[in-house]
This record gives C-alpha cells, sequence and structure tokens, in this order.
C-alpha cells in the first residue's frame, strides 16, 4: 500500500511539471509569434491545439530501488539480531533462576546439615558424659571391694578372689597397694594367678 501511495504522488508530480512546461513552452510562441508578426491568427490557434494535446505517457510502476532494498535488507537483519539477542536473554534468565533455586536448595540442605550434626555433638556429649558417670561408679565400685579385700587376711581373700571372674579380680587387684596384691595373688590358685598377672602385665 504504501509504495502504491509514493507511485501515484510521483506520476501526479510529473503531469503537474509536463503541463507547467507545455504552459511555458505555449506562452514562447505566442510571444514569438507577435514579434514575427506572420500568421499570428494562424498559428497561434495551431500552435495551441497541438500544445494542448498532453503526451500519453505509460503509467509509472514504482518499483524499490536499491536504496529502499538495502533499508529493508538491513532492517530484517535488524530485526533477525534483535530476535536472537532476546532469545540469548531468555536463555540466561532461565540459567539465572536455575541457579538462583539450586543455591536455595544448597542453603536449605546446608541449615538441615547443620541441625543434625548438633544434634549428633549434644547426643555425643550426653553419652560421653554418661560414660564418665559410669567408669566413675564403676571405679568407686572397684575401690570399695579393694578396701574389703584388703581388711580380709591375704589366705581368706585370695580364697574369695578364685570364684570371681578374672577380669573382675584383675580390676581389684590393680586397685589395691602393690604389697597387699602380691600378697594375695601368691595364695591364690596357680593358674588363676598366672592369667590375673598375664592381664595386669598387658594393661
Amino acid at each position: 500500500m504504501k509504495g502504491g501511495k509514493t507511485g501515484s504522488r510521483l506520476l501526479s508530480l510529473a503531469l503537474c511539471a509536463l503541463i507547467a512546461l507545455l504552459v511555458i513552452k505555449l506562452g514562447l510562441t505566442v510571444m514569438g509569434a507577435l514579434h514575427a508578426g506572420h500568421g499570428v491568427g494562424a498559428a497561434v490557434p495551431a500552435a495551441m491545439a497541438k500544445e494542448e494535446k498532453p503526451q500519453k505517457k505509460p503509467p509509472t510502476t514504482f518499483k524499490p530501488g536499491p536504496v529502499i532494498a538495502d533499508v529493508a535488507a538491513a532492517h530484517l537483519t535488524s530485526a533477525a539480531s534483535l530476535s536472537a539477542l532476546q532469545q540469548k536473554e531468555n536463555r540466561i534468565q532461565l540459567e539465572e533462576e536455575k541457579l538462583r533455586a539450586e543455591k536455595q536448595q544448597l542453603l536449605a540442605l546446608k541449615e538441615e546439615v547443620e541441625k543434625k550434626v548438633n544434634a549428633l555433638l549434644a547426643l555425643q556429649k550426653q553419652v560421653m558424659s554418661a560414660q564418665s558417670r559410669e567408669k566413675s561408679a564403676k571405679n568407686s565400685q572397684l575401690q570399695g571391694l579393694a578396701r574389703i579385700y584388703g581388711t580380709m587376711k591375704p589366705k581368706q581373700a585370695a580364697k574369695l578372689m578364685e570364684s570371681l571372674d578374672d577380669s573382675l579380680v584383675k580390676s581389684i587387684i590393680s586397685t589395691m597397694p602393690p604389697d597387699k596384691a602380691a600378697s594375695i595373688l601368691a595364695l591364690m590358685d596357680v593358674k588363676k594367678a598366672a592369667k590375673i598377672s598375664e592381664a595386669l602385665s598387658g594393661q
């Protein structure tokens, strides 16, 4: 539509210019005839009749010139470049959103791991405290047994210890003073005493 309007406008301008040229030429012809003084009556109407008939020219068809074609091509290239840039920007935005989502997931996972680690540390502290109390209680019991067996005569203590578990006897003997422990071991069964001695040497 735009190209057709432009072609019609150019055709109208060309016709107006042609008519103006004809009018000027006619005026010049009339002036020349007046100056010549010959055949004015017949020359003027003939010239006017001849010049009044506009020459028929084929309608001008508007064809885009190379400049317009280059502008159109540049416009298409620019539009394609803008489309490619828009697609690239969309891809970048999608990647950024994906990275933000992954970052949020990592932060949530980090918080969960930190909570579990803190819970495990608190549990470990409780277990160590319980073990410490248990060990302290066990040591108190062993010390009490060691005092009891230490107040007995060595022969009586040796006889009683022979019926106890080897690990318990080792713990009691290790809590006693060395001279008292030696006198009890000397009066115990030989095999039992050998096992207790070997266990004590491996501590």
